[in-house]
């Protein structure tokens, strides 16, 4: 059970962290950049430390770490499909 909380801490951290980015592409509109990267920081830390209790200190930081690659990098991907679909 902590395990599935800290992956979805670090997934919505990511996703808070790239809808801050000034080049998202999810949504038309531009939002306010201040209050996601301070969402954004607070998931990535409280999935930072259910990863390091989940498991051991450096294996948690790994993970966490490695998931946050894999979000941050498959994100702009997926709303590129989602685009590509609706036209």
């Amino acid at each position: 059970m902590l395990v599935l909380s800290a992956l979805a801490f670090t997934i919505l951290g990511c996703a808070c962290l790239y809808l801050a980015s000034p080049n998202q592409k999810w949504f038309e509109r531009e939002s306010s950049n201040r209050p996601l990267l301070a969402a954004a920081c607070l998931l990535l830390a409280a999935g930072l430390a259910s990863w390091v209790a989940a498991l051991r200190p450096l294996s948690g930081l790994f993970v966490m770490l490695h998931v946050a690659m894999v979000c941050l990098f498959a994100f702009p991907y997926a709303v590129a499909l989602r685009r590509a679909r609706r036209s």
